[in-house]
């Protein structure tokens, strides 16, 4: 295959517009005559030789990775004729190179595909279908809401483009993501529909009022003027059917091409039908018309259609918030700490130990720490955090988290998708690919319901040919109008995809599709403690001094601490005051505490028995407090050869939430559990303290995962929360695993719900709203069914006029949509919970500092 000449940007640098006008910008190729595929791209606009090599620019651009053209050094190779004229090949190269597409282990790629042209849930289960029969295709995921869809595949039988390919080969097409182009593609969506819908409105008025003296004429309306009106209301009917109800009828034929049968063929049916029988009326000059159900029920459907898009890309919304957060480009600092010119480079090809400048107002580009600066950096889309937090040299700050004040210089720790930004929006994409178990059960009902529908339409029409032929037509329209199947192919997508969307803004990310249903049948909820309940760092609870000088004795055991990196050391340093005494001659023993000469006397911190070898037994006063805080707490004794100076409570810190999410799980009925491989004894404290009844220690991983199994062996369906690689075991075998933003990477890959705030109180929240979800799908289904039984028969049996077929549809529909968007909103009045009193006191707080 002969190479072509490079590309203007093969060269590593960007060229010239004006270099443009005879090569295309992105493979080099001659442009053909007329410059007819323009855009303004870095600044400058730019000439393309297809419309293929102008969308590929187009989606690298809106990605913000115009550095792939400064960076690259080879042109692409020439394709061959075939490929010359299909759009898709270009993305192969491209898509890579820009990053659009992440090489995964064991030979294989994935990329997050944008999808146009889905109308209904039936849409998504053809095209997961069909890219499931690709070659090399290993995995093919697609979301309703977000318009988006994850595909795998072996990179040695297929590429990029034979997925692309595939899918526009049954009518759609597809995108690699970006969140320009979203937007984008919404906008266009919403704005066409919008059209379509006006012009079916407008002519749906005018066929109305053109079809009222026929209403309300007690004689008829005379001949000549009759066939006046019925020819205007064809006319006017025209474009109702022709472009606005296009895309049932394209539904339609792409359902039939791929024989299936989706809920656009019967409106497609029944639309065609009623228009045929009309318009043959209309030329015969004489017979009934339907032009104003015609009209109706196109109207209707898209009004339907339009409540249903919003409400989506309402959902869609909060998902794709923090995709949009990620950072596209950085100014970096090279030879930092030399001065120098910060150069814009993009954010994913920083690397670890790199310096970056983040302005004022500006997105940070990578994780790190900062070096040089103070400031206030807003990490709300990653903590859901809104107020500012201060930063100052030493501070770690997120990708994707925004500065709001000073400049700050951050070296980098982490960038590209090693960022804990790039961890969530995989996590948000999981989710968003995940089609859970309920979704598909509707949507094989709805395809069930069309088939019997329509076998059930073509009896009625038989038996009214035999019956009354001339309402055999009206009959059989008003049949297929009154059960379409949108409500019921709406009633699961919209609720899901509506409560999906609130849970992503409270801070918590569905990672498996099934999640939602889980969440709702749970009875039993398992935290573990350290990092989970507790903060899971040691601090100082409490002290008692012989001669009641807390400060001093602290003084003095921080200053035996000094130099110690042991968590007790850190506490007692932290809650230090005022300038530390000179300790000499520190000594740590392991295990069991630290010696060292302060102040002239030779003193121990540690174990009661290993400061009682050289003070002494404990006085009452001490053993009084040992003992009262020995089932709760860590005790440090200060001694000397003088006696015991003072004795210390150490111990974990519950977390913020720990107390409301325990009672808002007892008011809802739920049983909390504490599992832990602490102290019984502490693990007890903790227990008694948060009101939780069922609590175990000493428990190692596979203890944990057994007492799961205990209990789901006796009917509970258990949630558990963790966040460590102990509770990995136990997380697995929960019917619904939690894990908190700050817990570990394998904690969170194991975890259906990832509570990105930390905050614990989301958990009851969570499992209120996915009750709250199944229970208006259990209403719209419910709906829908009832609403079927009723108005099929009386379809069937002539009860029902076309017109009034087309009313009652379109209801049911909006009745869906509507029940659903309540689920749009969390944290209301009737969602918090009931108070929760405080346990009685600790013993030991009375001695707190």
């Amino acid at each position: 295959m002969p190479a072509t000449a490079p590309s203007p940007a093969a060269t590593g640098t960007v060229p010239s517009a004006a270099s443009h006008a005879s090569a295309c910008f992105h493979c080099g190729l001659p442009n053909p005559p007329g410059r007819r595929w323009l855009a303004d791209i870095m600044g400058a606009e730019r000439a393309f030789c297809c419309a293929g090599c102008l969308a590929v620019a187009q989606t690298i651009h809106a990605a913000g990775l115009d550095g792939f053209y400064a960076a690259r050094t080879a042109a692409l190779a020439r394709p061959d004729e075939r490929a010359r004229d299909d759009e898709w090949v270009r993305y192969d190269e491209s898509a890579v190179a820009a990053g659009l597409v992440r090489e995964l282990p064991e030979g294989r790629a994935e990329s997050s595909l944008l999808l146009e042209g889905l109308t209904c849930g039936a849409c998504v289960w053809l095209i997961e279908s069909w890219l499931a029969r690709q070659p090399g295709v290993e995995k093919a995921q697609v979301n309703f809401a977000t318009r988006r869809a994850n595909v795998v595949w072996r990179r040695d039988e297929t590429r990029l483009s034979a997925v692309l390919r595939a899918v526009a080969s049954i009518g759609y097409r597809a995108h690699p993501y970006d969140p320009a182009r979203r937007e984008a593609l919404a906008k266009g969506e919403r704005r066409a529909l919008l059209l379509r819908m006006s012009v079916a409105l407008l002519g749906m008025m005018q066929v109305m009022m053109l079809a009222v003296p026929t209403y309300v004429s007690v004689d008829g309306v005379a001949p000549e003027h009759q066939a006046l009106l019925d020819w205007a209301s064809f006319t006017l009917t025209l474009p109702v059917l022709f472009y606005s109800a296009a895309p049932f009828f394209r539904g339609a034929w792409r359902d039939v091409r791929m024989r299936r049968l989706g809920m656009d063929v019967p409106v497609a049916l029944g639309l065609a039908a009623a228009f045929a029988a009309s318009a043959w009326s209309t030329f015969r000059g004489g017979g009934a018309v339907y032009y104003d159900s015609v009209t109706m029920f196109v109207a209707l459907l898209l009004v339907a259609r339009y409540v249903e898009l919003v409400a989506r890309h309402r959902a869609g919304e909060a998902i794709e918030g923090v995709a949009r957060a990620r950072p596209a480009l950085a100014e970096r600092l090279p030879g930092f700490p030399a001065p120098a010119t910060p150069e814009s480079v993009a954010a994913a090809s920083l690397v670890a130990g790199e310096h970056v400048l983040v302005r004022p107002g500006a997105t940070v580009p990578a994780d790190g720490a900062v070096v040089d600066g103070h400031s206030h950096v807003e990490e709300a889309i990653l903590t859901g955090e809104s107020w500012p937090r201060p930063k100052a040299p030493g501070d770690p700050v997120l990708a994707g988290s925004v500065n709001r004040e000073g400049a700050l210089i951050v070296r980098v720790a982490a960038a590209g998708e090693a960022t804990r930004l790039a961890a969530v929006l995989r996590l948000t994409e999981q989710a968003a690919s995940a089609r859970p178990r309920l979704a598909r059960v509707a949507d094989r009902v709805a395809g069930w319901f069309v088939g019997a529908l329509l076998l059930l339409a073509i009896v009625t029409a038989v038996v009214w040919l035999q019956v009354d032929p001339p309402r055999a037509l009206a009959v059989t329209f008003a049949l297929l109008v009154v059960s379409c199947p949108c409500a019921l192919s709406l009633a699961t997508p919209a609720a899901l995809a509506a409560a999906a969307g609130a849970l992503s803004r409270r801070q918590v990310v569905l990672a498996r599709g099934d999640a939602i249903e889980a969440l709702a049948r749970t009875t039993h909820v398992v935290f573990d403690k350290t990092g989970t309940l507790t903060l899971g760092e040691v601090r100082l609870m409490g002290l008692v001094a012989h001669d009641g000088d807390d400060a001093g004795a602290l003084a003095l055991a921080a200053a035996l601490e000094a130099r110690s990196e042991h968590p007790v050391g850190a506490a007692l340093r932290a809650a230090a005051t005022g300038e530390l005494p000179t300790a000499d001659a520190l000594q740590v023993v392991a295990g069991q505490g630290v010696e060292g000469v302060v102040e002239g006397r030779r003193m121990r911190l540690g174990r009661p028995a290993f400061v009682e070898a050289i003070a002494g037994p404990l006085p009452p006063w001490a053993a009084a407090f040992v003992a009262q805080v020995a089932n709760t707490a860590s005790v440090a004794v200060l001694g000397s050869e003088q006696g015991t100076h003072a004795v210390f409570a150490l111990g974990d810190t519950l977390r913020p939430g720990a107390r409301e999410v325990v009672c808002a799980l007892s008011d809802d009925g739920l049983l909390p559990v504490l599992l832990s491989g602490d102290r019984a004894s502490s693990v007890g404290a903790i227990a008694r303290e948060l009101g939780i009844r069922d609590a175990r220690g000493d428990l190692s991983p596979a203890d944990k995962r057994a007492a799961i199994v205990d209990l789901q062996s006796r009917g509970a369906v258990v949630a558990m929360a963790g966040d460590g690689i102990n509770d990995a075991p136990g997380l697995a075998q929960a019917q619904v695993s939690v894990s908190l933003g700050s817990a570990t990477p394998l904690a969170q890959w194991t975890a259906d719900v990832v509570i990105l705030s930390d905050a614990l109180p989301r958990i009851a929240e969570a499992i209120r709203h996915a009750r709250r979800t199944l229970a208006v799908i259990r209403q719209n289904l419910g709906w829908a069914a009832a609403y079927n039984a009723v108005a099929i028969p009386a379809a069937a049996l002539g009860y029902v006029t076309p017109l009034l077929a087309a009313i009652g549809m379109s209801l049911s529909s909006l009745v869906v949509v509507l029940n659903a968007l309540r689920l749009a909103r969390t944290g209301a009045a009737d969602d918090a919970p009931a108070a929760c009193p405080l346990p009685a006191p600790r013993a030991h707080d009375a001695a707190r500092i």
